[in-house]
């Protein structure tokens, strides 16, 4: 995601690595001196969701080339992208956030192996505050900021567990055709 905000690499942790869909968290901090039109992020099945760690006066998504979300954002606010869209951002004040990116394939995996029916994606409101989120957030932070990386066994339990919260609370169920089945089939393992 740094190359698409114009940065160095950023800090990141490949918390799912492939051959399983590959979950990534990066720290994407811009100030004041890089703020401005963004670069297009091609189009691919996956999610983009962003946990802002400090307020943001002024934010712009822009799909398919033109504004679709303006808005302010207060610190713990998510917003939930779908990267089939041709997305782009406008930065009007400094951004520090925290940016996962959920490949559909996961998502897909993840209501599989719980023996849920298949979610059409994944979307909240822009700037709505989920503590739980934030919680999530902050083991990810204290992973990316420790001395030591954690090991892959804990990454991969905290990439499932923010998948498993992402599909449980903004799971779109209704045009996947069909309710949600906690029974459907007895529940797989991940990994």
């Amino acid at each position: 995601l740094g190359r698409y905000f114009e940065l160095p690499p950023p800090p990141a942790l490949v918390m799912l690595p492939p051959p399983k869909a590959p979950f990534v968290a990066t720290r994407i901090t811009c100030l004041p001196d890089q703020l401005g039109m963004k670069q297009e992020i091609p189009p691919e099945d996956a999610f983009v969701v962003t946990l802002h760690l400090v307020g943001v006066g002024h934010h712009e998504l822009w799909v398919r080339g033109r504004p679709s979300v303006v808005r302010d954002y207060v610190p713990g606010a998510i917003s939930i992208v779908d990267l089939r869209d041709e997305v782009a951002s406008y930065l009007g004040s400094p951004l520090d956030a925290l940016h996962f990116y959920v490949p559909r394939a996961l998502v897909d995996a993840m209501t599989d192996a719980a023996g849920l029916v298949r979610v059409s994606g994944i979307a909240c409101a822009p700037g709505l505050v989920d503590p739980v989120m934030e919680s999530l957030g902050a083991a990810v932070l204290a992973l990316l900021d420790g001395p030591q990386r954690a090991s892959s066994t804990v990454s991969e339990h905290l990439a499932i567990a923010i998948c498993a919260h992402l599909v449980h609370r903004f799971g779109n169920h209704a045009e996947a055709g069909a309710a949600t089945s906690q029974t459907a089939r007895r529940p797989r393992r991940m990994h």
